[in-house]
């Protein structure tokens, strides 16, 4: 078996994992923005990895966020 086989066949895991992934951003929101910003989609696929990439960013805010809520109590 070649290499690039078994990358191929993790890349539609991937997109099998899109595809049913429930993000906490509705697809109809992230088509919105999208829309609002120029960018039309069809693929529901890239929807839902913007949606993915979007939830992620805002977690790492909110993670940051709290971190240094944490540090400024500490050095209080």
């Amino acid at each position: 078996m070649n290499q690039n086989q078994g990358g191929n066949d993790a890349r539609h895991n991937d997109d099998f994992a899109l595809i049913d992934f429930l993000a906490s951003i509705p697809d109809e929101l992230v088509e919105h923005y999208l829309g609002k910003s120029g960018f039309q989609c069809p693929d529901v696929q890239l929807i839902r990895l913007e949606a993915v990439a979007t939830q992620k960013f805002v977690a790492e805010v909110a993670g940051d966020a709290l971190q240094v809520l944490i540090n400024g109590r500490r050095t209080k």
